[in-house]
């Protein structure tokens, strides 16, 4: 029998857990964004985890194009940014999830959830 913490809510990984407050140049993904226990057991899960490394590859890419720092597109939640914005649409058009709902260590169904 499987144990944990129970079903999730529909989560996100906030971008302000991938970037550094005092390092510039310099993107955290994986499993090493510092959290809680409970949110490290779903960055921990592989398919979170590969989500995680390719918004950060889209964000350097996306971040570079357009001439900008990362953090620019998270100083000033919770205020809607149209670049933020823009950034979550590019991921999604490469096929990788912003979000992860319905979810949980309890799911038997993980083909057809992908």
């Amino acid at each position: 029998m499987r144990q944990g913490q129970g079903e999730t809510y529909p989560f996100q990984i906030p971008l302000r857990a991938m970037i550094p407050q005092r390092i510039d140049n310099f993107l955290i993904a994986g499993k090493s964004i510092a959290t809680s226990q409970i949110a490290a057991a779903a960055y921990r899960v592989h398919s979170f985890e590969w989500s995680a490394g390719a918004a950060a590859g889209i964000l350097v890419d996306f971040a570079l194009n357009r001439g900008i720092a990362p953090y620019e597109l998270v100083d000033d939640l919770p205020r809607v940014d149209p670049e933020l914005e823009a950034l979550q649409r590019s991921i999604r058009a490469q096929g990788n999830p912003i979000a992860f709902p319905d979810t949980s260590i309890f799911n038997l169904d993980w083909e057809d959830w992908r």
